[in-house]
């Protein structure tokens, strides 16, 4: 599972083709991104909690002070002007989030209790609420990886471009990947949406390319698994090779079920997808409505990343949602 996911993060330098803009009209791109949902989106809600599963909540309820308890010191910013960790930790730990995890951990009502421990000691040492948009201006730069728009559902869509990475700094990529997803959380509707959907653009893949290191993927996976758990929806990835196709196919009877089910591919050209048999290709426009998709993931919305506009665009949403 971390070779996959290390190859879909990996590097490939692109080559130039011919420049044919004077044999077609002008796009006219939008610059200006979606980070909030609108009034009158189709929310697809999460389920509502069934009696054993609250019978389970209320077990962990029972144990909220104990679990806000003695949390490690955390590492103090200078002038980060973040509130004491006690108000952070208390306000990040809702019933929410409770069924998030209980449901991540099967019905578990004890796994779970450990589990939030586990990240509520990690978000007080790693301190993901404190990373804010001027300390990754320089990651977020080329738009490697961002937060634009939604899904049919309402669930906020994340694209990743692993063919733009622009730095080599391990530490400083999972960073970002933690706050790209802590972006993705503030952008999702308050009316019951705690997933997102991941778009991945692979048509670049190659298995020569210089790759993200096994350990940094591992890594990766291993925040998103313990604290971000049953946080995604679908991971799409575009315009897959054929070798990248045969070597998921492989691993795939090795991938948890849950996982794998969560991962699709998309056929840009249109030749698989609707109907396809093959039950890991599916037509991207059925999961996100074409005016909410990036025409280079096969929609209509001309939208070209820029960060000249993305940034200022992304620091309000950062600063309102500090408000609130």
């Amino acid at each position: 599972m971390a070779t996959f996911f290390s190859s879909l993060l990996g590097r490939k330098t692109t080559v130039a083709t011919p420049d044919d803009a004077a044999e077609k009209p002008p796009v006219i791109f939008d610059y200006l991104p979606r980070l909030e949902p609108a009034a009158d989106m189709p929310i697809e809600h999460t389920p509502t909690t069934t009696p054993e599963e609250q019978q389970s909540l209320d077990l962990i309820t029972q144990q909220r002070d104990t679990l806000l308890a003695d949390l490690p010191a955390q590492e103090l910013i200078e002038d980060d002007g973040e509130p004491p960790l006690e108000t952070l930790s208390s306000e990040w730990l809702t019933t929410s989030r409770m069924l998030i995890y209980l449901r991540a951990s099967k019905g578990d009502h004890a796994l779970a209790i450990k589990r939030l421990r586990a990240t509520l000691e990690w978000r007080a040492t790693y301190r993901p609420y404190a990373i804010t948009p001027a300390m990754m201006k320089q990651e977020g730069a080329t738009g490697k990886m961002y937060v634009n728009g939604y899904d049919r559902g309402g669930r906020p869509l994340v694209y990743m471009f692993p063919h733009r990475e622009n730095t080599s700094d391990a530490k400083e990529h999972l960073r970002y990947i933690v706050f790209t997803m802590e972006q993705a959380i503030r952008a999702m509707p308050a009316a019951g949406v705690t997933k997102l959907t991941i778009v991945i653009d692979a048509s670049r893949f190659s298995p020569l390319a210089q790759g993200v290191p096994l350990s940094t993927a591992r890594e990766f996976l291993s925040v998103l698994e313990n604290h971000y758990p049953d946080r995604l929806h679908k991971a799409l990835v575009l315009s897959p090779p054929t070798y990248f196709v045969m070597f998921y196919h492989l691993v795939a009877p090795f991938i948890d079920p849950v996982t794998k089910a969560k991962i699709a591919f998309v056929d840009l050209a249109g030749v698989k997808g609707k109907g396809c048999v093959d039950g890991a290709w599916v037509d991207i426009k059925e999961l996100v409505d074409p005016s909410m998709l990036q025409s280079n993931a096969g929609g209509d919305w001309n939208y070209e990343f820029s960060q000249n506009e993305y940034w200022p665009a992304l620091e309000r949403s950062y600063n309102e949602a500090a408000t609130t």
